[in-house]
């Protein structure tokens, strides 16, 4: 990786950050001098600070030691500098804070270390069981739904309709609070078509990102039996009158109507995961940008009774 100075023209609070995506065990660093140019420019002098969360840093130190280490560098342009750490630490982002340089702040570096191997930390999570832990960019995040912006209804006569029961339970943010453990449908957020043809769900990520993939957990008929809760009414609903779930990327919040362009993926019916599996993924079929995340759900048109619900036990949202 090459990074390249120059512009910058304060000599302090100047960094290289690295994003290792799962906090991992960092054991060792490696520099190198500018390799894009014939120009003779490299970094001498650096230091290592980290975090977890960007908010909070700490420079590395060795035991004992007052004062951050001040790690020696370069002495040309190609030469390949490595130091093995006396005390490897633990951290999601690692910088590199060059403190003296030859000619220009110019540098090539990389991270050593152990990536994670256990169970993902909260607001990580695994897209499937062979892939390293990514963040969730949904995780604890703020929610949206479009079904709850009316607790009434007039009728075509002219009386007044109320939610059904099952719309008291199902807040929108129960489907990004990371608790996994349990699939009670009293632990997910609901949403469905009593008051509008296509309910909606949003997360709001924090900031404009690249949206590479959506993963939902869901609740099914083979839970049934552990929720007594549930009326067989809202069971029937659910499971034969839920068609279809669409994952749209946009800039803008709590939208209505979505476009092509927007649409991430998508699974009907036709598709067996739609109603046996408890875990649905919504690759991107291209790079999406956005900060709002909707799932989009849509009900059966050849039944009589066309109420649905839909059920969101947890969402996982990955970047590009």
């Amino acid at each position: 990786m090459t990074y390249d100075f120059k512009r910058l023209l304060l000599k302090h609070d100047q960094w290289l950050e690295f994003d290792l995506g799962h906090p991992s065990i960092v054991t060792s660093l490696i520099t190198k001098g500018r390799g894009d140019t014939f120009q003779d420019q490299w970094v001498t002098k650096y230091k290592v600070s980290f975090s977890n969360d960007t908010r909070l840093w700490v420079y590395y130190k060795d035991k004992s030691q007052i004062e951050p280490k001040e790690f020696s560098a370069n002495n040309d342009r190609d030469s390949e500098r490595i130091h093995f750490l006396n005390e490897p630490f633990f951290a999601r982002f690692v910088r590199l804070h060059p403190t003296e340089w030859h000619n220009h702040v110019s540098m090539r570096a990389a991270i050593l270390g152990c990536p994670h191997q256990g169970a993902c930390f909260p607001g990580y999570f695994r897209v499937n069981s062979e892939a390293q832990c990514v963040e969730n960019m949904a995780y604890k995040k703020q929610t949206w739904t479009n079904d709850r912006n009316r607790r009434q209804q007039p009728t075509v006569i002219g009386e007044t309709k109320f939610r059904s029961a099952r719309e008291t339970n199902g807040d929108p943010s129960l489907a990004v609070d990371g608790l996994e453990d349990s699939l009670d449908w009293s632990k997910c957020a609901t949403i469905d078509n009593y008051f509008v043809r296509k309910p909606v769900w949003m997360v709001d990520l924090g900031r404009i990102t690249n949206v590479a993939g959506v993963m939902l957990r869901t609740w099914h008929g083979n839970n049934k039996s552990n929720n007594s809760t549930i009326s067989s009414s809202v069971y029937r609903d659910y499971l034969a009158n839920l068609d279809r779930y669409n994952v749209y990327v946009h800039y803008r919040p709590r939208r209505y109507r979505f476009n092509n362009a927007n649409l991430c993926s998508f699974i009907t019916r036709t598709d067996q995961a739609l109603t046996s599996s408890s875990r649905i993924h919504f690759q991107c079929q291209r790079q999406l940008r956005g900060r709002f995340v909707y799932i989009e759900a849509d009900g059966v048109t050849d039944r009589w009774n066309k109420l649905f619900t839909a059920v969101l036990c947890e969402v996982f949202v990955y970047e590009q």
